[in-house]
């Protein structure tokens, strides 16, 4: 039996995915299954599935373990075993893998209404003791500003650190357009008045959001959510072709965590394998080929290419012995 499944061509096989599997074998095995038919059936690994199962526990999704013949089984809780309120096992699964996803966006008017439904869902005593996990990354009160905002159609004053002025805070005024998730980090997409054009912000260097008195003129726009289509996480910006080169250590990984849903893998005679896509703008592309360490190497376009050469070389320069020395807490040596 093979433990580890390499990505299928074309496929972006989420943590959410295969949560999702996970359960969905579990509701078509009313005995259980156990551990290693989750492992076999799924062809994922020991502690993939160990991971996946946590994350299931502490999203309260319906699930629990029993001994036969001294193995142990999971499976889906039964009907009589829930609160009489109508919903199944896989429906209630659902909602709190929905809830899990929807953390990021806490203080929002359609979480708070799901959570009510939740609450009413108790679980009975014999069910084991589950709780909802909660993430660090939700920022209810500034989310429930934009949704208010966005809602009377106002405009928001915050403090904003960005990146391109090194943390730097400062205060704008900003006309709300849309929120964007991006790997379970919330993002505004609005106008910003004092720059007299489009941004985007994200909500973890958002702060003292208020919500103005002044209405917003500006109404998002019916395609306005094809902004983010080239994005590589949530940067706008004119569209760019980039070819990355992975090597073939990491070479199956490419589709597991792809620079962008719409790109394309060309496989080398050495094993390696080729990534282009097109995408807003090198910045976040960069932050992409970074995060491969030495197994990747942007190939395409210069501006790429330059760019993650300057940031490898001062990374390096960092770890010279020199510094190494000179930084050391040696306690006087």
């Amino acid at each position: 039996m093979s433990s580890m499944k390499k990505p299928r061509a074309g496929a972006k096989h989420t943590r959410l995915v295969r949560q999702w599997e996970i359960v969905l074998a579990l509701q078509s095995a009313p005995r259980g299954l156990t551990r290693a038919q989750l492992m076999e059936r799924l062809e994922i690994s020991k502690s993939t599935l160990h991971r996946e199962l946590n994350t299931l526990q502490e999203a309260r999704i319906p699930l629990t373990s029993h001994g036969v013949n001294g193995t142990t089984r999971w499976r889906l809780l039964r009907q009589s075993e829930l609160p009489p309120l109508g919903f199944t096992p896989l429906q209630l699964a659902a909602l709190h893998l929905a809830r899990l996803e929807l953390e990021p966006l806490a203080g929002h008017k359609a979480v708070a209404a799901l959570d009510e439904i939740l609450g009413k869902i108790k679980p009975k005593e014999r069910q084991l003791p589950l709780r909802l996990a909660t993430p660090a990354k939700s920022h209810p009160e500034t989310m429930a500003a934009i949704d208010e905002a966005l809602t009377h159609r106002r405009r928001l004053r915050f403090e904003y650190r960005a990146a391109s002025r090194e943390g730097k805070p400062e205060r704008v005024q900003v006309e709300p357009l849309l929120v964007n998730l991006a790997d379970k980090d919330p993002y505004l997409l609005g106008f910003c008045l004092e720059r007299g054009a489009e941004r985007t912000y994200k909500l973890v260097r958002i702060h003292a959001c208020e919500v103005c008195e002044e209405k917003a003129k500006r109404r998002p726009s019916p395609g306005l959510a094809k902004t983010f289509d080239h994005s590589v996480k949530a940067w706008t910006g004119a569209p760019v072709r980039v070819r990355v080169a992975l090597s073939p250590r990491v070479a199956w990984l490419a589709h597991e965590y792809p620079l962008h849903t719409s790109q394309q893998v060309q496989a080398q005679p050495n094993g390696s394998v080729i990534v282009s896509a097109k995408v807003a703008g090198t910045v976040e592309a960069m932050r992409w080929v970074l995060s491969w360490g030495g197994e990747a190497e942007a190939l395409e376009p210069t501006e790429l290419r330059e760019a993650t050469a300057r940031e490898v070389t001062t990374a390096a320069q960092r770890y010279r012995p020199t510094r190494r020395l000179k930084h050391a807490g040696t306690g006087g040596r």
